[in-house]
């Protein structure tokens, strides 16, 4: 019985060995327990969000005491954005470590001594409220994405308040 003369061209070999080879390298990554780093991406999230709440709180505390805009609304917007931090809070995974209060690991504020105005504040507002799309669609929790969502709404209604101021 005879064989045909059946040969297979190099283009041919070397395509099936890097499919081959981009399977078993992309396999190993697949599983959704698989994380590189002791923070999964949605408690980074979480972290980086109360870093913000931080300097935000601070800059409003900086205006109330300066006397920088209407002291009722702004101790009142600041209040909310330590109702976010206390929720921000309990949304930390059961076993992440929450660092202590200790002053020098604290973020620094880029400028600690100059006290935001209104229209500062309403600016720095919305811009966190536009943060807060990406953040909430970078998590993969949905209760927490509903979290930040209305955290940027509450945002967004205090730029529309302080616009008003």
């Amino acid at each position: 019985m005879g064989q045909g003369n059946v040969s297979v061209s190099r283009r041919t070999v070397l395509g099936a060995a890097m499919a081959g080879t981009a399977i078993v390298a992309l396999s190993g990554c697949g599983g959704t327990e698989w994380y590189p780093a002791d923070v999964t991406p949605d408690e980074h999230v979480i972290r980086s969000l109360l870093r913000e709440k931080e300097l935000i709180t601070a800059r409003y505390a900086k205006a109330i005491e300066t006397g920088a805009g209407p002291t009722d609304l702004l101790e009142r917007l600041r209040g909310h954005h330590l109702e976010h931090v206390d929720a921000l809070t309990a949304a930390l995974p059961d076993d992440a470590v929450v660092p202590e209060e200790d002053p020098s690991a604290r973020p620094t504020d880029p400028a600690p001594d100059a006290a935001p105005d209104s229209e500062g504040l309403r600016v720095l507002e919305t811009s966190a409220a536009a943060a807060r799309i990406d953040q909430s669609a970078a998590v993969t929790d949905p209760g927490l994405a509903q979290l930040i969502s209305g955290i940027g709404a509450c945002e967004a209604g205090h730029a529309h308040l302080l616009a008003r101021a």
